[in-house]
């Protein structure tokens, strides 16, 4: 078996073989001699052969001639080199997910979407591990899936590049969001419309749908017609009323399941989650739904997710690091009132269309929009020009050049009871580590940048 890419997801599957195979039959591949290849031979030293692949090179190791299965790691991009490399050696192409789910479909949840994947599928977890069933949460999140022992049922985030391999689909498989991201690595919106939906093609028993997201039942309806879908939203069995004072009753056809005081979570997308989540564990048929108000309740939000921060001026700054796309700034967005929000957009420029952030900016301006390296330099400009055409007053529109410049500009501009939102809607790689790595400098910069006490 030949593992290609040496990184978390490698490292899992490698423990996973050696302790199910040993280590005759496997090998590594991956295209950087670098501080993961030191750790990898650190790690298994002669026992696992790692080789070493240069763009360019035609040459097959004789380690990897003897391969009859490549398992791909998510980093490894179906447009790259190394993948076409790989791909001509005509050997069978999967992914240490993709046999996960083969082995455990029959008691999986696996939730997927451009958006909102991350706390679904925690929320589905805690709700069933509140339920008495004994649930393993993993996938995307930083939780390899071959690296767990599996529960009597897995709750798995699938990413796109996850969902890609999949050729067995999960039991319940639950949908959030469908929009274009990640074409560098698939190659193109349609390739990653398919490769997300990918997750439905083994015919899954339930399939619960964001029924609000044009463009996922669209490519539902294109691709899987005779699909049978749970659709979550206005006029269906799942969906949300109001409660004539502000508030949102989460209903399942005619029954308040619970409210939106009990969901403890920001924003109107955040209430829509709970709902889908709440959807995705009662497919499971092990939900005890009754208790559907406490459970939520006692839910943690996860971090860098809309977490709000304390500061002695009186301004709440937010971790929204992982707002990684411009969709999910504008849910951030959302979330406050605009007149009192300061947001730091920008981050590594992948190419993606910024139309819906910017318009969203252009109707609703907030008090100030911070451009961080990268990309925000951009979008501060896009932002300059739409509200250039509008009648409404300019926001204050700036780019700086690091993420302490950002912190102490958004507090020359807040006032107590303002919002300074770091939701960048951009992937972080180029500037950090990831997106923990950018929220760590927010932190500390917020923290640095206190005013000391006399």
């Amino acid at each position: 078996m030949l593992i290609v890419g040496i990184g978390r997801e490698g490292v899992a599957i490698a423990d996973r073989l050696l302790a199910e195979r040993g280590a005759a039959s496997i090998v590594a591949l991956d295209g950087v001699d670098g501080e993961l290849a030191s750790s990898w031979r650190e790690r298994y030293g002669d026992s696992i052969a790692l080789c070493i692949w240069q763009p360019g090179d035609e040459s097959v190791p004789q380690e990897v001639s003897r391969a009859t299965v490549a398992v791909m790691s998510p980093g490894i991009a179906k447009t790259g080199e190394l993948f076409s490399w790989v791909s001509r050696l005509e050997i069978p192409v999967t992914s240490g997910t993709a046999l996960f789910v083969a082995d455990h479909a029959a008691t999986m949840v696996g939730v997927t979407g451009s958006k909102g994947k991350s706390t679904t599928s925690t929320l589905i977890h805690h709700l069933l591990r509140g339920s008495g069933v004994e649930a393993t949460l993993a996938g995307n999140m930083g939780i390899p899936v071959q690296g767990i022992e599996p529960g009597a049922l897995q709750v798995v985030e699938l990413s796109s590049y996850q969902c890609s391999y999949l050729r067995v689909s999960p039991r319940v498989v639950v949908l959030t969001a469908l929009f274009p991201e990640h074409l560098d690595w698939h190659g193109s919106e349609d390739a990653y419309y398919g490769d997300k939906l990918s997750i439905v093609a083994g015919g899954p028993q339930h399939v619960i749908v964001n029924a609000h997201d044009a463009i996922l039942m669209a490519e539902l309806e294109r691709r899987y017609p005779d699909l049978a879908l749970t659709r979550v939203g206005d006029g269906h069995p799942w969906h949300t009323e109001a409660d004539g004072e502000g508030g949102w009753w989460l209903m399942k056809d005619e029954m308040r399941v619970c409210h939106s005081t009990d969901v403890p979570l920001v924003g109107a997308h955040n209430l829509h989650n709970a709902l889908v989540a709440l959807a995705g564990a009662e497919a499971t048929g092990l939900l005890e739904l009754h208790r559907a108000p406490e459970l939520l309740r006692t839910f943690s939000p996860l971090p860098n997710r809309l977490e709000a921060l304390s500061d002695p001026s009186g301004v709440v700054f937010v971790n929204d690091s992982l707002a990684t796309n411009p969709q999910a700034a504008v849910a951030a967005l959302k979330a406050f009132d605009p007149e009192k929000t300061i947001i730091l957009l920008g981050g590594h420029d992948r190419g993606v269309d910024y139309a819906p952030l910017v318009d969203h900016i252009t109707a609703q301006p907030p008090k100030a929009v911070i451009g961080l390296p990268g990309s925000g330099v951009r979008l501060v400009e896009l932002c300059r020009e739409a509200l250039s055409h509008e009648s409404t007053s300019l926001c204050h529109l700036e780019a700086v050049s690091s993420m302490k410049d950002a912190v102490v500009l958004a507090r020359s501009i807040a006032q107590p009871g303002d919002y300074v939102v770091l939701s960048p809607g951009a992937p972080s790689f180029g500037q950090y580590r990831d997106f923990q790595h950018r929220a760590d400098d927010f932190i500390a910069c917020i923290t640095t940048t206190q005013e000391k006490p006399a």
